[in-house]
């Protein structure tokens, strides 16, 4: 598939110049010191030779085939440069230039017009705004690319949008003393995108995990389609830049404004099964982790140190992280007492002491990995002067190697470059200056399992779309509007969802009759396209217990609305008890629409306690949200309180997740308050609101 673009057999660098600082002397000089052992031809009308190397005046002079073009011209050059290309019969051109698609309407009409000569004359393109790509395979390795870290080999793969971001991935890796398998810049995506890039990775045997960086999702369902695929297999790190929100802003529903900052890209990550890092540091130490240690087959820790306070600070990052302390057993305890001083601490952090020396250091570390008990290994290690510290080194180094559950450290050292520490990155233990970087990587080492078997999971059932659907959008005139009360909770019914159904008030005189429906105690709603929040609009009257009190509020409630002329006022039957969730769904451009779920009522958006995903949802996954959230407890019986209906929200957040696929016309869902009772009494959607697009 792009087995041209990062294995060419013959590169032609076009727009290389006589200027030592220029894009394509640097890509040059890439090249030939970094070893590639194909050919490479020089492009430029002006120069006979540059470097030594002879140049043609056009590509179409180059002789024979030539799979890779890198052309390192201005924007508007691009044109002619990728006919020429077309005719020559290149495979694959690197695009460098920026002012495309980027630059305003004039750029994107000179993108689109580059890639209609690009399809025309059967060239891929990578770009433009690319840096270019790379490939450390020992046998033919490939730097064509405009930047300055050195490319040893390694297990790690990059995908970057952001050429900066790329190089900062690709300098941290190296810094701690890492190599790189393949890297992109994939730039504007003109053609080859996001998702060709992330399968041909994924497939590749010499990538063991693979980084991206990325800032807009071009193809959401492809993305999401080719990382589910790639998961499975492997672990893909994500780090989705641009998530900040301006400001929560006024939006249609509570849903849309929870998801006003909310990229598809972050639920397509979810879904998929991709592991997830807000900061660069975090998931570089990550990758470091997955490029040298196996995966843990739980989430028990334990931690080993011969430095107490160093240690009670890991122990308390791993278990913000989501470990587990591992309980070390009474022949694990034993066997450490025979091996270490008694003043050691033979509890979980195993302290050893500062004086400890090779050997009992090893043999503790000997002993943890051995306990069944224990899933994954953080040790903890200051190098004091009195002490062989390169010694000890080479013991836990030698300890740690044949084990096969990961092992990552925290070196406590004047000098980070020194003997001990060269020797545990040498032997594939990652160090870290910090304990918060050791305990992050082992949770992402502990979470990768759980994910790629989600990532590999069979796509829940498409959902049925029951035939009263056309009754009820029958009615609606073409474009964007909210679906009366009545009819959305006619919409809810046909999926399972239980909702308080709203009683129409026919005047005045159907007072008595509509309060005899609901019975007593009763809510007052207004009902209206121009009402988006009935409390914040004042067009909700609660807790109404006797015909003479439902009077004065109709009549308060009518005058109130006396100006809308599409407002209908209506009562409901008022739920006793029950704690307020949000659920809701929000539709997604080429995508499933986006479920969401937090504590309900007028104080979510200033919470802001909610989780989102990517549907169709499945049970566990409902599960997983419901149970997320930080407010979790206050659903879970805290403070005295029974637990909630936990099973029932399961159901209302599946079944919501059905009616959105079904019924695609939906744009936003915001099913505000639901209240949940206690377990074994259900939950009940409250208010409902429901925009459609016909």
């Amino acid at each position: 598939m792009l087995e041209r673009l990062f294995g060419p057999r013959s590169i032609a660098l076009i727009g290389v110049s006589g200027e030592p600082l220029s894009i394509g002397r640097q890509v040059l000089r890439n090249l030939t010191g970094h070893g590639y052992r194909g050919t490479v031809h020089l492009v430029n009308p002006r120069l006979a030779e540059i470097e030594g190397i002879r140049t043609y005046p056009s590509i179409l002079d180059v002789p024979g085939e030539v799979d890779l073009a890198d052309v390192a011209v201005r924007g508007p050059l691009v044109p002619d440069v990728l006919e020429a290309c077309g005719r020559k019969g290149v495979k694959f051109a690197i695009i460098h230039a920026a002012g495309f698609k980027e630059a305003g309407p004039e750029g994107r009409e000179l993108e689109d017009r580059i890639l209609r000569i690009a399809r025309a004359g059967g060239i891929r393109l990578c770009g433009p705004n690319s840096q270019g790509i790379q490939c450390s395979e020992p046998s033919y390795p490939v730097y064509a690319n405009f930047t300055f870290v050195p490319m040893p080999p390694g297990r790690v793969s990059i995908l970057a949008q952001s050429g900066g971001v790329g190089e900062t991935l690709k300098l941290h890796l190296y810094r701690a003393g890492l190599g790189l398998r393949m890297y992109a810049s994939y730039g504007n995506e003109a053609d080859l995108g996001l998702a060709e890039f992330l399968d041909y990775f994924g497939n590749d045997p010499g990538t063991r995990a693979v980084m991206l960086h990325v800032e807009t999702l071009k193809d959401p369902a492809k993305v999401l389609a080719a990382a589910a695929r790639v998961a499975a297999r492997k672990p893909v790190l994500a780090l989705k830049a641009g998530r900040t929100p301006e400001g929560w802003k006024a939006a249609a529903s509570h849903t849309g404004a929870l998801l006003e900052g909310e990229d598809s890209a972050e639920a397509v990550f979810e879904k998929a099964g991709v592991l997830r890092f807000r900061t660069q540091e975090e998931m570089v130490a990550a990758a470091i982790g997955f490029s040298e240690q196996p995966c843990a087959k739980g989430r028990r820790v334990a931690v080993l140190t011969n430095t107490g306070g160093p240690a009670v600070i890991a122990v308390d990052e791993c278990m913000a992280a989501g470990l587990r302390a591992a309980d070390l057993g009474p022949e694990t305890r034993a066997a450490l007492g025979r091996v270490l001083p008694p003043a050691a601490s033979l509890a979980n952090p195993v302290d050893v002491l500062a004086t400890a020396g090779p050997e009992p250091f090893g043999s503790a570390m000997d002993i943890l990995l051995a306990d069944p008990a224990v899933d994954s290994l953080l040790l903890v290690f200051v190098t004091p002067a009195f002490v062989d510290s390169p010694a000890v080194a080479r013991r836990l180094a030698e300890a740690a190697a044949g084990s096969a559950k990961p092992v990552v450290s925290q070196v406590i050292t004047l000098d980070p470059a020194g003997e001990a520490v060269r020797t545990l990155r040498g032997s594939g233990l990652p160090v870290f200056e910090f304990a918060e970087s050791a305990a992050r990587v082992l949770a992402a080492l502990s979470d990768y399992p759980a994910l790629a078997a989600r990532a590999g999971a069979p796509a829940a059932p498409a959902a049925v779309r029951p035939s009263g659907i056309a009754e009820i959008l029958g009615r609606r005139r073409k474009g964007d509007a909210y679906l009366s009360a009545f009819e959305a909770a006619k919409l809810l019914d046909l999926f399972g969802i239980p909702a308080a159904p709203p009683i129409p008030i026919a005047g005045r005189d159907g007072l008595e009759a509509a309060a005899a429906r609901a019975g007593f105690p009763l809510v007052l709603k207004a009902d209206s396209p121009a009402i988006v929040h009935k409390t914040e609009a004042g067009a909700v009257i609660l807790g109404l217990k006797t015909s003479d009190e439902l009077r004065v509020a109709f009549d308060r409630l009518t005058a109130a609305v006396k100006d809308d002329p599409e407002a209908r006022l209506y009562v409901q039957s008022q739920a006793v008890g029950g704690r307020e969730v949000i659920c809701g769904l929000k539709a997604n451009p080429g995508l499933p629409p986006t479920l969401v779920f937090g504590l309900g009522g007028v104080w979510v958006e200033a919470l802001s306690d909610i989780r989102s995903r990517l549907g169709p949802l499945t049970a566990e996954e409902a599960a997983d949200m419901i149970r997320s959230i930080r407010g979790f407890p206050v659903l879970d019986g805290s403070r005295g309180l029974p637990p909630a209906d936990l099973a029932a929200l399961d159901r209302i957040l599946v079944r919501l997740s059905e009616l959105g696929t079904a019924v695609p016309e939906i744009r936003e869902a915001d099913l505000n308050p639901v209240l949940v009772f206690e377990a074994g009494r259900g939950a009940l959607v409250v208010d409902a609101r429901i925009r459609v697009a016909l």
